[in-house]
Formats: structure tokens, C-alpha cells, sequence
């Protein structure tokens, strides 16, 4: 009558533990991403694979990415400010501070509003020190 008690037991302590032994071994292949962009990593966990790629350029308006890049590049300090902080844009003392900013707004409503919209698309943030 005892064999049956360590059957059991050992039932108990062993079952739990299955699922974890059978998802070890061989991930599954990465899949390949559309387009053929470019592959910057992957990551993965059980049975889901992460594949980080470079963001491509399909429904920006680079014109526009132009014109903001030759504002930032004369004013890296304004740049890097936006890039941590985008809604700057909208506070009425930092734009009194920074009267070149407000006349480029003027200027292009339609850049303000598109780093309102979506500001990663505008902003490459470097990193901190220490970081």
C-alpha cells in the first residue's frame, strides 16, 4: 500500500514541472522580417520571438525631416530640450525664451504639428551621461 502514496507523490512533485521541460530546446526560427529591413536583434521567449528592426522611412514626409534637422543642427540645445521634453512646443515661456523657435513655427505650422502628432519621428535622443 505504500507504492502507491510514492507513486502519487512523485506524480505531484513532477507534473508541475512538465510544461517548463518541454519548452526547453531549440527556439523556433526567427521570422523574417517584411520588406527586408534591416535586423538590429531579437529576442526570444518560449514559443514568441521579438525581432527589432530598423523603422523605415514609408509615410514620412522627408522634406519635412529636412528642414527640421537644418533648424536643430543651428540650434542643437532647442533640439535636445524638444527631444526629451516635446511639449515644449506649446508652453508660451519657453517659446518667449526662444523667440527663433516661435518664428520657425510660424514659419511651418505643419512641422509643429507633426511633432505634436508623432515627436520620435523628429527627435533622436542621445543618450545621457551615465547611460
Amino acid at each position: 500500500m505504500r507504492l502507491p502514496a510514492v507513486l502519487i507523490a512523485v506524480g505531484l512533485v513532477c507534473c508541475p514541472a512538465l510544461p517548463a521541460i518541454a519548452q526547453e530546446g531549440t527556439p523556433p526560427a526567427a521570422i523574417q522580417p517584411e520588406g527586408g529591413a534591416e535586423v538590429l536583434g531579437t529576442v526570444v521567449r518560449g514559443n514568441t520571438t521579438i525581432i527589432f528592426q530598423a523603422a523605415g522611412t514609408h509615410g514620412l514626409d522627408l522634406n519635412r525631416l529636412r528642414t527640421w534637422s537644418q533648424f536643430a543642427e543651428e540650434h542643437p540645445k532647442i533640439a535636445t530640450a524638444l527631444a526629451y521634453k516635446p511639449s515644449l512646443i506649446n508652453d508660451p515661456g519657453y517659446l518667449t525664451k526662444h523667440p527663433e523657435l516661435a518664428t520657425f513655427f510660424q514659419t511651418h505650422p505643419d512641422i509643429k504639428d507633426a511633432i505634436e502628432e508623432n515627436p520620435g519621428n523628429f527627435a533622436a535622443i542621445p543618450p545621457r551621461p551615465g547611460e
